[in-house]
């Protein structure tokens, strides 16, 4: 089980806790909670490494992350507005590879819970 790691004001709204919720269904593979909280016809754009369309593809990847063994999951921030939000912060693996990350998401709509239907994710291995 990879430990969880969360700045404190990153659930003191809302849509700032159901990104938390999201990135920790994330690393735990939770592949119900993410197919529930993301459109048809979601985007997931990996600048530099790949691109995903649709719940298929994107479960799919997940699928092929689960071999990844996470040992921690550190959120820096969480940052919300309107159809827009981000989090950031680190993924620890076993073997000690370390990934920064940055994740910019755009919601279905501005209501609070919506699901999300676009993520960009920007991650680099931080060298110790």
């Amino acid at each position: 089980m990879a430990k969880i790691t969360v700045s404190e004001d990153c659930g003191n709204s809302p849509k700032k806790l159901h990104l938390k919720k999201f990135n920790i269904a994330f690393v735990k593979n939770d592949r119900t909670f993410i197919n529930q909280n993301v459109t048809d016809d979601i985007s997931w754009n990996m600048v530099g490494e790949k691109h995903r369309q649709g719940k298929e593809q994107v479960a799919a990847e997940l699928k092929k992350m689960r071999s990844m063994d996470i040992t921690e999951l550190v959120i820096h921030n969480i940052i919300t507005h309107g159809y827009n939000g981000t989090t950031n912060g680190l993924l620890k693996f076993k073997g000690g590879v370390t990934l920064a990350f940055c994740d910019v998401y755009t919601f279905s709509s501005p209501r609070n819970n919506a699901k999300i239907k676009g993520i960009t994710s920007y991650v680099i291995e931080v060298k110790a």
